[in-house]
């Protein structure tokens, strides 16, 4: 199966310095790849130029079929890319019903994964706690179908029970054919929906596996994060 991302020895970064080295990734359709590692390790700027927000710096880099490196954000929208980011992905000064309304699919998709939100339609979505924004953002992805995801930190600040909500609907979405990059801290909680993983350590991969595969090396895993934490404190 094609992939729907796939990079090969991808460097990105932020002006000529590169915070990712040589990432050879690929996520197909159906499935959840998690990219996973410490902060600073280079998860949302390989996540962010994966949605064309920022210019690879080399490497090759596909994206639904296409593999021009000028290609923007909004040229990979158009194609189906969905993007939600680390700050909920809403519009704080338009309602609830006004943020569904911008997305690209019906109102009632977003509200039948998602039906708490309908007794919120008429809120300010800057009025709404952290989950029911993520809920909302996530609930306007959904309803546009998209081909890829591209999720950075689903889980940030909020509860298990309403992450394990996000995620479950983020499973439903692979299985109607959406490739899935989440981009998550929590390891344990992106472990139980990932199909595969990849770790970065410093801008590099430092394990990749399935999720069974990396469930099993949990060890592994966490000294990945923890060799990082080292290396901090002794700074």
């Amino acid at each position: 199966m094609t992939a729907a991302l796939r990079t090969a020895g991808l460097s990105a970064g932020y002006g000529e310095v590169a915070v990712v080295h040589d990432l050879d990734l690929e996520v197909r359709p159906g499935e959840i790849v998690a990219l996973m590692g410490a902060n600073g390790a280079g998860k949302t700027t390989a996540l962010l130029t994966a949605a064309g927000a920022l210019r690879p710096l080399g490497g090759d880099l596909e994206v639904l079929g296409a593999s021009d490196p000028r290609e923007d954000l909004r040229a990979r929208a158009s194609r189906g890319l969905a993007l939600l980011t680390d700050d909920r992905s809403v519009f704080r000064s338009l309602t609830t019903r006004e943020n569904l309304r911008l997305g690209r699919g019906p109102m009632d998709l977003a509200l039948a994964a998602f039906p708490e939100l309908e007794r919120l339609l008429d809120r300010p979505a800057g009025l709404l706690s952290g989950g029911e924004q993520q809920m909302l953002g996530l609930g306007r992805v959904l309803a546009s179908r998209p081909k890829l995801l591209l999720a950075d930190e689903l889980s940030l600040g909020l509860a298990p029970i309403v992450v394990h909500r996000l995620l479950a609907a983020v499973r439903e979405l692979a299985a109607a054919g959406c490739a899935v990059l989440l981009v998550e801290q929590q390891v344990r909680l992106v472990l139980d929906v990932a199909d595969r993983g990849y770790v970065l350590q410093r801008g590099r991969v430092a394990l990749a596996g399935t999720g069974e595969e990396l469930r099993r090396n949990r060890a592994d895993l966490e000294r990945s994060y923890l060799s990082v934490t080292v290396e901090k404190e002794k700074d």
